[in-house]
Formats: structure tokens, C-alpha cells, sequence
């Protein structure tokens, strides 16, 4: 499946060391050379490049390069890659939308872009009343943090500590969309970062009772166009996932993403079992063991 060269685009290296230093400075991992060497509860430490990145500013060939370098260590890579074919299910892929292919206007990616049942979506949610803008301040993250945590912890999920966010929104171009109906009560938001002309989002939650997230994503697209950028990251997602359905409704076209050790690319079957054993614990149990847990894993 060809993907137009613009999708192929990379995380700044600046933006990527000020990724890392806030994720050892919060985990309090050790750095060796450009690895996060985060500590295990089941074996050998991982040398993580990068955690919590959908890819990274590396190309394949760099990154198996580095791997090659690696030893005997237990590590975890990530790149994108040009695909060789359509993208196998299950795959790791992030999801991107080229806004130069359609002469970053508005309202031919609303057309051309946008799936029907995306617009009407949109739509739906503001005859609903729901409204969307962009807010900064404690008050706002931390309502946008109740949300994430609700959703994670529908999908078995742990919640990463508050200081994460906090670090990560001193320290890169990170803005924040927040819905809100018609009572003013924030019903979904969204966390999204510029990075030259890549807009990405790493994390979003919405309320399963509303149709905030149709949108959402598309007050990110414009937010996106303002700010300059030339293509959107939805994040990461396997392919043919729920997730996965959802973004390929604004017309995000996939990305494979190299995984290395070819091992580690399907943390979503990997982490089964943990996350049925997590939606059954109490959310007391959950919310005070989940932010401690997050340091232990490379994946994340």
C-alpha cells in the first residue's frame, strides 16, 4: 500500500530529548546514551527508545542499526516503516492524515477527508449542544485527567502519574481540547503536541454517553491546520482495532511501525491477561497502585 512521503515525517530530535528527560525525570530512570533503562518486575531491565512515543526520530534503517549495537541487553525500538503491503492485523501502525494532499484546506479535508459517518457525528454532537475549545490551567487537565483515567481503566489500562502530564505540557508545545456539554461539564478531551509540522495526539478520553469524540478529532484537525502543521498523528493503534476503525474515519491512513526486537511488537496480546486481571480490581486498588506501576513498563 504506497503512503505518500509527507506520512513518513519524524519527531524532531529536540522534541524527543525533552520526551525523554521528562519520562526519566518523573520514573526516575537512568539514562544510557539515547536509552531510558527502565527497571522490570519479571526479569532484565529494558533499554527503552522511547517510551510512551508512537515512533520516534529515527528511520528503520537507524533503527536497526542501533538494535544491532544492543548485545545480549533486552531493549524495545520503534520507527516507522514504508510498508511493503497492506498492513497485516494486529500490526502496530499509527494513523496520519496528510494535510498538504488536500491544500490544507478545511473544507476539502471535510469533503474528501472525512468519512460520512464522521461528519455526522459532528454534526450530532453540536445539535447535542456539546462545544468545543482549547483551556490551560490545573482545572482543565485535571478534568481531562478523570476522563483518561475512566478510560483506561475500561480497557485494563493503568493511569501514568499526574507528573507526568504536568512535565510533558512544561516541557513541548502540548495544547489541550476540552468538550463540554451543555451543562459545562467536560465530557471528553484530547492532548495534543506540535512538533514542527507534525500535530500528534498521544492520549484523548471520551464519555461512552455522548458523540464528543467525532468531534474532537476534528476540532484537533482544525486546531492543526491553524498551528501550521502539515500532517496529523492520531496515534498509535493495531490494525483493524476499534481504535484503529475510528481514526480511519477521518481519513488517517496507516503507518506501519518497525518494533524492535520483532518480539515486542505485540504488546496488545502480551498484556491479555494483565489488563482482565486489572478491570477486575477495585478502582481503589487501581488508582493507587496504577501510576507506580507505569514505571515498570517499556511498552507504555
Amino acid at each position: 500500500m504506497p503512503v505518500a512521503h509527507a506520512l513518513l515525517a519524524r519527531h524532531s530530535p529536540d522534541f524527543v530529548a525533552a520526551w525523554r528527560s521528562v519520562y526519566c525525570d518523573v520514573y526516575r530512570w537512568r539514562r544510557h546514551g539515547r536509552f531510558a533503562v527502565v527497571p522490570s518486575l519479571a526479569g532484565r531491565p529494558v533499554f527503552a527508545y522511547l517510551p510512551g512515543l508512537g515512533c520516534s526520530d529515527l528511520e528503520a534503517a537507524e533503527a536497526r542499526e542501533l538494535a544491532s549495537g544492543m548485545g545480549r541487553r533486552a531493549y524495545s525500538i520503534r520507527a516507522l516503516a514504508v510498508p511493503a503491503g497492506p498492513p497485516a492485523a494486529g500490526a502496530p501502525a499509527v494513523l496520519r492524515i496528510d494535510l498538504k494532499a488536500f491544500g490544507r484546506s478545511r473544507a476539502a479535508i471535510w469533503e474528501r477527508a472525512l468519512k460520512g459517518v464522521a461528519r455526522t457525528g459532528v454534526r450530532r454532537a453540536r445539535k447535542a449542544g456539546l462545544e468545543v475549545a482549547e483551556e490551560a490551567g490545573d482545572g482543565p487537565l485535571g478534568a481531562f485527567l478523570a476522563l483518561l483515567s475512566a478510560v483506561l481503566d475500561r480497557h485494563g489500562a493503568p493511569m501514568m502519574p499526574a507528573s507526568l502530564f504536568r512535565g510533558l505540557v512544561d516541557a513541548v508545545d502540548a495544547r489541550l481540547l476540552i468538550v463540554r456539554d451543555i451543562d459545562g461539564k467536560p465530557v471528553a478531551g484530547l492532548l495534543w503536541m506540535l512538533d514542527g509540522a507534525l500535530a500528534w495526539v498521544p492520549w484523548w478520553a471520551a464519555r461512552r454517553d455522548t458523540a464528543a469524540g467525532d468531534l474532537l478529532v476534528w476540532a484537533f484537525v482544525e486546531e492543526a491546520l491553524g498551528s501550521g502543521a502539515d500532517v496529523v498523528d492520531l496515534g498509535r493503534s493495531p490494525v483493524g482495532s476499534g481504535p484503529y476503525r475510528f481514526k480511519r474515519k477521518f481519513g488517517a491512513v496507516p503507518v506501519p511501525v518497525l518494533w524492535l526486537p520483532e518480539g515486542r511488537a505485540a504488546p496488545y496480546r502480551r498484556y491479555a491477561l494483565a489488563s482482565a486481571l486489572w478491570r477486575a480490581l477495585p478502582n481503589i486498588a487501581t488508582d493507587a497502585v496504577g501510576p507506580r506501576l507505569c514505571r515498570y513498563l517499556a511498552d507504555y
